[in-house]
C-alpha cells in the first residue's frame, strides 16, 4: 500500500520535478529518467485505472529506482547540497524522449541518470550529447554501439569487460590449474570464448591451460571421464549468460561432486539470480559489479525502512539508484558540468559500491566511459563472500 501511495503521488507531480529545498548558493541540476508508465496507469481525468490495492507491474522497476533516488535526495537535502533534481517518466505517452531531453536542457540540467532499456540507449545518448549533458547509463551492461561520445557513461560493465576480468581473475587465482571451459553454440557464448582464446594467445609464455568443451544440456560420459580424476580438484568455467543452461550443468556437477570432490565452477554475472543452495558440494564463483553486503549503516536503514514501512525487501534497483543519485549529486555539485571527466575518475562520496570509470577508445577518440570494477563472489558451504 505504501508503494501504491507513492505511485499515486507521482502522478500528481505535474512536471515530475523533485527539488532539494536547501540553502541558496551556486545551484546545480541533474535529472533522473526512469520508466514509470504513469499515462497507462491514470486516465485523462486523473482517475486510477487499477483497483485500490494494486498498480501496474510494468511500473515496479521504475518505481523502485525512483524510490531509491528519492531517499538519496533526502540525504542530500540534509547536507544542504545546492542541487535540483528533475524526475522524468521515460515511458511517457505524452512526451517523447526528445522533448524530455530538450526540456531538461532548457531547465539547465547538467547530468542525467538513466534507468532505460537497451533499445533507448542510442537515441538517449545522442540526444544528451547534442545538449552536452553527461548521461549515466545506470542499468544496461552494453555500450549501445555508442561511439565518439565523451558524454556517455556505462556503469554496468559490458560483456568484453566481463570476459577480460573473469579471465584475469582465473589467471591470478588458478595459474597452474587446468580449466575446463564449458560452452555451446550461440552469439554471446561464441564471443566470450573468443575473449578467452585471444587473451590466452597474447599471454604466450604465461598462458593458462584451458580446455574448451562444447556441451548440450549435460556432460556426456566420455566428457566426464576426460575431465575428472579422483583425488584431483577440478575447475570449470560455464561460458554462457543463459541461466537455464548453467543450472543444468550445475545440477550435474553437484551430483558428480559426491564422486569427484573439490569442484570449483566459475560463472557469469547472471548467476546473481540463482539459488546456490541447490548445488551442494560445489564451490561457486561469479562476478558482480554491484555487490553490497548490506551491513553498513545506510543499507541497514534502507532495509529497516522497507521492512517497517513498505512491508517488503528493497531490491538491488533501490540501492543502485540511491548510490548513483547520492554520489553524482555530490560530484556534480563539487566539480560542475565542465569538469565531469575529473568527477568520473573521483573515488569520493562512496556509498555502497566501488567504481573504476575509465575512458574507452575503440576509435581514435573517447567513445564513452565505462565502469571497469567487478567484485568476485564465492558461494561455499552455504555462505556467500567477496573474494579477490
Amino acid at each position: 500500500m505504501k508503494k501504491l501511495s507513492l505511485f499515486i503521488l507521482l502522478a500528481f507531480c505535474n512536471a515530475l520535478v523533485v527539488t532539494a529545498q536547501v540553502n541558496p548558493g551556486q545551484r546545480h541540476k541533474m535529472a533522473l529518467f526512469t520508466p514509470l508508465y504513469l499515462d497507462a496507469a491514470f486516465g485523462s481525468d486523473g482517475s486510477y485505472n487499477y483497483n485500490g490495492r494494486s498498480f501496474p507491474k510494468a511500473s515496479i522497476p521504475g518505481l523502485e529506482f525512483y524510490h531509491g533516488a528519492s531517499m538519496a535526495i533526502d540525504s542530500l537535502d540534509k547536507l544542504n547540497i545546492p542541487l535540483d533534481i528533475y524526475i522524468y517518466d521515460s515511458r511517457s505517452a505524452k512526451q517523447s524522449l526528445e522533448s524530455q531531453v530538450n526540456k531538461a536542457a532548457a531547465d539547465g540540467v547538467e547530468l542525467i541518470i538513466a534507468n532505460c532499456a537497451i533499445s533507448e540507449l542510442d537515441k538517449l545518448s545522442k540526444l544528451a550529447a547534442s545538449k552536452k549533458i553527461t548521461l549515466i547509463n545506470a542499468i544496461v551492461p552494453n555500450d549501445g554501439n555508442v561511439r565518439d561520445n565523451p558524454y556517455f557513461v556505462v556503469m554496468n560493465p559490458t560483456l568484453p569487460t566481463q570476459g577480460e576480468q573473469i579471465y584475469a581473475y582465473l589467471k591470478k587465482n588458478y595459474p597452474n590449474q587446468q580449466i575446463v571451459y564449458l560452452t555451446r553454440k550461440g552469439a554471446s557464448e561464441n564471443y566470450l570464448r573468443s575473449v578467452f582464446e585471444t587473451l590466452n594467445k597474447l599471454d604466450r609464455t604465461t598462458a593458462m591451460h584451458i580446455k574448451f568443451t562444447d556441451v548440450r544440456d549435460s556432460l556426456s560420459p566420455a566428457q566426464i571421464a576426460a575431465n575428472f580424476a579422483k583425488g584431483r580438484s577440478s575447475l570449470f568455467v560455464i561460458g554462457s549468460l543463459d541461466n537455464s543452461f548453467s543450472e543444468k550443468l550445475l545440477g550435474q556437477l553437484s551430483r558428480l561432486s559426491k564422486t569427484y570432490p573439490q569442484i570449483t565452477v566459475m560463472g557469469m554475472p547472471t548467476w546473481d539470480n540463482l539459488n546456490f543452495s541447490k548445488y551442494k558440494g560445489l564451490n561457486l564463483v561469479y562476478s558482480n559489479p554491484f555487490y553490497n553486503s548490506r551491513t553498513d549503516m545506510t543499507s541497514r536503514n534502507i532495509v529497516n525502512y522497507y521492512n517497517t514501512k513498505m512491508y517488503a525487501r528493497p531490491s538491488d534497483l533501490v540501492f543502485r539508484a540511491y548510490d548513483l543519485t547520492y554520489r553524482f549529486g555530490r560530484l556534480i555539485s563539487q566539480y560542475g558540468k565542465d569538469n565531469m571527466a575529473a568527477a568520473l575518475a573521483s573515488k569520493e562520496h562512496r556509498v555502497f559500491y566501488d567504481y573504476d570509470i575509465q575512458a574507452v577508445s575503440k576509435t581514435n577518440k573517447i567513445d564513452y566511459y565505462e565502469n571497469k570494477k567487478l567484485y568476485f563472489l564465492e558461494y561455499s558451504n552455504g555462505s556467500l563472500r567477496a573474494v579477490k
